[in-house]
């Protein structure tokens, strides 16, 4: 296929994914051809040292392609998935409310990132989690009180982009009131502007005053801004709103157009001309399924729209030389990524009765809800933290008899049992069984739950469990 002007300003809009470590043979002719980004996904990136390899193949090819991650600290992790993140949640860092901790974290972060050719990361979430059990934001925003996030989001913005790296805050207009999930269905954001405006678009209005480089939009139905189109495909929502009224003149970017919310992967072709037509710059694909045939019914279905006069040639022509002359933030400071103090995230935890280790052994048992797709499967849990700190694990499973004489002091860690009955049954029992347990809540707050010894972490990510370890044997 021969690719001229027009072809490659097309391309310039698209930021597919892959899987593995090698740069398929379906993405070559794309990327020789004007392809604007790629996303990398946890399969992209075993370790630093192969992600940056593949990273150097890529631009090998296309030096100038944007190189996009969600890499937003704590849970959502591509880089750490074996280990868990080393960086805190947004949620531990709002209730440590250090706005200066909280620049530190991400421009600490910007720096990996940088140091291995991400372009883009698309982070941080400047949601406002004001429902309690939505099953998708929760430990990934800053707070459910606006006047956290609001503060917060420029320090996690200017940190990334101080390092050199851009920032993407997601997911505008917000999607911390519902309590739907955009992977599988489509969200719907009650109440008037006015009330939008006094909570979900405050983050996102300061992230734009601190001039951010892009803007993710969500799949989630305004209809206040516009009843019938999801944000990411809504010209009201992107260029009358977005554009117009808030006065955002970056990089504007889609949630995966693959999502349940659009109809999933087999109309991804019409949610890609939908947001394009929206004013969308970058048409993000999640790297699930065979991406090859996104890309190919994606760009013929915008090749069609464009012969057509269904879509304007002036305009991609336009948009596509200006995403292809993007500038990447300029790094300041330092190069050298530095730990910060575990020390200064301690005063996040929640903390309630007796959490003190008795002896130098204990029976642990490990509990998790099916992780969200914006997670994935991470590496989580007390074992290895309780393991480094010098105390005798035995891994019990749930319906362990702790009653009897042989039994020592018992540890559950747990995630999101508000998501999951069978857990939140099982931890009842076992609380009934021993009220002397130390339970250790490692995500988004199951309040339903409230046994007399608790830590509540915020986060399951390695700063998690060093942070509840230190708190049960003292130590900082």
């Amino acid at each position: 296929m021969k690719f001229d002007e027009l072809d490659r300003a097309i391309l310039a809009h698209f930021s597919p994914g892959f899987g593995g470590t090698e740069i398929p043979d379906w993405l070559y002719p794309w990327l020789e051809n004007g392809l604007g980004g790629l996303t990398l996904f946890s399969s992209n990136c075993p370790s630093i040292d192969q992600t940056a390899l593949l990273i150097e193949k890529i631009r090998a090819i296309s030096p100038n392609i944007v190189i996009s991650i969600d890499e937003e600290g704590g849970d959502v992790t591509r880089l750490f998935v074996t280990e868990g993140s080393p960086f805190p949640t947004p949620a531990l860092l709002g209730r440590c409310d250090d706005l200066k901790l909280t620049h530190d974290s991400f421009f600490e972060l910007g720096k990996i990132l940088k140091s291995i050719g991400i372009d883009l990361n698309l982070a941080p979430v400047a949601d406002v989690s004001v429902m309690t059990e939505n099953p998708i934001v929760g430990v990934r925003a800053f707070s459910d009180d606006v006047s956290i996030v609001e503060r917060h989001i420029p320090e996690a913005v200017n940190g990334l982009q101080r390092a050199g790296v851009a920032a993407c805050v997601k997911h505008f207009p917000g999607h911390g009131g519902v309590v739907e999930d955009s992977h599988h269905q489509q969200p719907k954001l009650p109440g008037t502007k006015e009330e939008l405006e006094h909570t979900h678009v405050r983050p996102f209005k300061a992230a734009i005053a601190s001039n951010v480089a892009s803007v993710m939009t969500g799949h989630i139905v305004i209809p206040s801004l516009d009843p019938i189109d999801p944000a990411s495909c809504s010209e009201k929502v992107t260029r009358q709103y977005l554009r117009n009224e808030l006065g955002f003149s970056g990089l504007v970017v889609t949630d995966a157009l693959d999502m349940g919310a659009l109809g999933g992967p087999k109309k991804i072709h019409q949610s890609a001309l939908r947001a394009l037509k929206a004013g969308a710059d970058i048409l993000c694909f999640s790297g699930l399924y065979d991406q090859s045939v996104f890309i190919e019914t994606s760009f013929n279905t915008i090749k069609d729209a464009l012969s057509t006069g269904t879509l304007g040639a002036e305009e991609i022509l336009a948009n596509g030389t200006r995403l292809n002359s993007w500038k990447r933030p300029v790094s300041q400071g330092s190069s050298m990524p530095q730990q910060i103090a575990t020390e200064r995230f301690q005063k996040g935890l929640e903390i309630r009765g007796d959490i003190r280790l008795l002896g130098e052994s204990i029976q642990l048992i490990e509990l998790s809800a099916d992780p969200t797709i914006a997670a994935g499967f991470v590496g989580w849990g007390l074992r290895r933290s309780l393991t480094h700190a010098g105390i005798k694990v035995k891994l019990e499973s749930s319906d362990v008899s702790l009653d009897g004489p042989e039994s020592g002091q018992v540890i559950v860690a747990f995630r999101d049992a508000f998501r999951d009955s069978k857990i939140l049954a099982a931890l009842e029992r076992i609380y009934r069984q021993r009220p002397d347990t130390i339970f250790v809540d490692m995500g988004w707050p199951t309040r339903r739950f409230t046994p007399t010894n608790l830590i509540r972490t915020f986060g399951s990510s390695a700063l998690a469990s060093e942070l509840a370890v230190a708190a049960i044997t003292n130590k900082d």
